[in-house]
């Protein structure tokens, strides 16, 4: 772990140009795409597969010219990359005899007419119903046969679909969650949400008696990050809940995937508490979706935010390889120092909505593009931006290092006293 974020730093100056070469293979073909995302709101209530597809279909000529699927995870949310933005169809089915294909009597959903993309919509969001008194058009099913030709769907679909994950339990030791996936997420963003997919995950089963925890990796992190501190945690009291994200990708839409899950995730289970704690660039994705949920949608259920070492006004490593890199990881325009995202991610004020704690690392280690006060990885003052501070109520550092302080007795033994004490 200490290696991963040592490299982080020095990612300008150091990373290998094989990274560089992955990463702008993985971010080409997605550059002048259009996003269709969406949810089937009762998906959860099908124990079969459920499937979503997207199809360029002319309707006029009943032709398919492209079209993707994919098998939806817990929560029934989806996203899609689509080259034109026109004539692009959804439907999606529940498989009850999982063949593969819907069948009368199967539970199915389509979109009311083509999704509107364009100039001016670059990114459209559907929400649908299955229900068996839906029926697909029978033109549909005859273009589709058209277009397969014999194959099978795997191999004509351009396997560009995204599964977010809202309540899946899962294992923290998923190879889908380990250390180096957390770098792929950093490298090869896009390829990560599409062969691992990203989301909200529980380690059991949702429990109204207890209170969730919400605990959020930081760059090229995994939640296997947080494993002391889930370990720690009272598990008679709280609920561990991760979001696992592609760390690479542009920092608002981790933040907007992360508040649209969790407002999710309250619809179906109406928890009354939701607390939350994020680690290095976890913090920045965080604050901006505890502000969207909490100020800007006006949600009353978090009650704590905590981070440990986020670098509030930026890293300087960013800065370096947005200047000199030959191909940006997009999370770097946002943690530059002086980034739109970070200009105005204080515009709105927690203190008296949301309790939030700041824990800064201040373990120093020499460095060629930090200031002396550092934590090995990130400066002090970042950490200690006069904003983050005006906004907490309270501010505790810690003689440990920018990794040590996710498993150290102290920080850890300050968080459980943060939560304890609100009732």
């Amino acid at each position: 772990m200490k290696l991963r974020h040592l490299s982080l730093l020095a990612i300008p100056l150091l990373a290998g140009c094989a990274n560089f070469r992955h990463l702008a293979a993985d971010l080409k073909p997605f550059q002048n795409d259009y996003r269709i995302s969406g949810v089937i709101e009762n998906a959860d209530d099908f124990k079969v597969p459920v499937r979503v597809s997207v199809v360029e279909w002319d309707r006029a000529a009943n032709k398919i010219f492209s079209g993707d699927r994919l098998d939806l995870a817990a929560g029934g949310v989806f996203g899609f990359s689509v080259e034109s933005p026109l004539n692009q169809h959804l439907a999606a089915f529940a498989d009850s005899n999982r063949d593969g294909r819907w069948q009368a009597g199967e539970a199915v959903w389509m979109h009311d007419g083509a999704v509107t993309l364009g100039s001016d919509s670059r990114h459209e969001k559907v929400r649908g119903r299955l229900s068996t008194a839906n029926r697909l058009p029978p033109e549909l099913a005859q273009a589709s046969r058209e277009a397969l030709a014999g194959r099978t769907v795997d191999e004509v679909i351009h396997h560009r679909g995204i599964r977010f994950s809202t309540g899946e339990v899962a294992d923290l030791d998923d190879p889908r969650f380990a250390a180096t996936r957390g770098a792929d997420g950093l490298w090869t963003p896009a390829t990560l949400a599409i062969q691992s997919g990203f989301g909200l995950y529980f380690l059991e089963h949702y429990d109204p008696s207890r209170i969730p925890v919400l605990f959020v990796h930081g760059a090229a992190g995994s939640p296997q990050d947080w494993r002391t501190a889930m370990e720690k945690i009272d598990r008679r009291r709280y609920q561990p809940w991760f979001y696992f994200y592609p760390s690479g990708g542009r920092l608002e839409y981790a933040a907007g995937a992360l508040n649209e899950g969790v407002k999710l995730l309250h619809d179906r289970y109406g928890f009354k508490r939701l607390d939350v704690v994020a680690h290095s660039m976890g913090g920045l994705v965080s604050r901006r979706f505890v502000v969207k949920n909490a100020i800007e949608d006006g949600h009353g259920y978090i009650r704590n935010f905590i981070t440990f070492s986020t670098p509030w006004d930026g890293h300087e490593a960013a800065a370096m390889g947005v200047k000199w890199a030959p191909t940006v990881v997009p999370s770097w325009y946002d943690m530059k120092q002086g980034s739109d995202y970070l200009d105005h991610l204080f515009d709105r004020r927690l203190k008296g909505k949301v309790n939030y704690h700041l824990f800064y690392s201040h373990h120093a280690k020499r460095s060629p593009i930090m200031p002396a006060e550092n934590d090995g990885t990130v400066s002090v003052p970042s950490q200690l931006r006069p904003e983050a501070k005006a906004d907490a109520v309270s501010v505790q550092g810690y003689d440990e290092d920018h990794v040590s302080i996710l498993s150290a007795r102290a920080p850890l033994l300050r968080a459980k006293q943060v939560l304890d004490a609100t009732r």
